[in-house]
C-alpha cells in the first residue's frame, strides 16, 4: 500500500468512526456493559493509541533510529493483521497506558479529541518520504519493533476493529 493509500484508508476509517459515533445518542455513548469498554471507552482507546504514533512520526528521523536498524522486509496488510490477531488470541490486551481511564465525560469533546489526533497523525504523516515508512522502526506493544509503514497498517485495522466493537454496542 502506498502512503497515499495509506492516507486514505486512515482518513475513511477514521471518517467512518465519526459519522457512526454522531449517529449515537449520549446515554448509548457512556453506557458500560458488564466486563466490556462502553462506546466512549473504545474512542478514548483509539485516541491513546494514536497520540504516541503522531508524536513519533513528528520527531527527528535520525532518532527513530533508537529502535534499531531494519532485519527482515516488510510485512503486507494482510501478514501484519495476522500477526495481531495471533497475538490477540494467544492472550494479548492492551497495556495499561492505552486502557481508557474513562477521563471523557462529553461526547462532543471526545469526538473532537479523536478527529484532532487523527487529523495530526495524518498531517504528520503526509511529510514523510515513501521510502523512509520502510526505513524506520517504531515499537509495538504486542508485535515489538515493526516499521513504520507497518504501524500505520495496524492503525487502519485497529480502528476498524474498534469501530466493530463500537458498533455492536449501539
Amino acid at each position: 500500500m502506498t502512503k497515499e493509500n495509506i492516507i486514505l484508508e486512515l482518513q475513511k476509517g477514521f471518517d467512518e468512526v465519526v459519522t457512526t459515533l454522531q449517529q449515537v445518542d449520549e446515554e448509548a455513548f457512556f453506557r458500560k456493559p458488564e466486563s466490556k469498554w462502553s462506546i466512549a471507552n473504545n474512542v478514548e482507546h483509539l485516541i491513546l493509541s494514536a497520540k504516541p504514533l503522531h508524536i513519533a512520526f513528528r520527531l527527528p528521523m535520525f532518532s527513530l533510529m533508537l529502535f534499531g536498524s531494519p532485519s527482515r522486509q516488510v510485512r503486507s496488510y494482510q501478514e501484519l493483521v495476522e500477526r495481531y490477531q495471533a497475538k490477540l488470541a494467544a492472550g494479548g490486551t492492551a497495556p495499561a497506558i492505552f486502557v481508557p481511564k474513562a477521563n471523557y465525560k462529553n461526547k462532543p469533546t471526545l469526538i473532537l479529541n479523536f478527529n484532532n489526533v487523527n487529523l495530526s497523525l495524518i498531517k504528520s504523516l503526509s511529510k514523510w518520504k515513501e521510502k523512509d515508512l520502510d526505513r524506520y522502526l517504531l515499537p509495538h506493544p504486542l508485535l515489538g519493533n515493526v516499521f513504520a509503514r507497518e504501524m500505520l497498517y495496524f492503525t487502519i485495522y485497529h480502528t476498524q476493529h474498534h469501530l466493530r466493537a463500537i458498533e455492536k454496542l449501539i
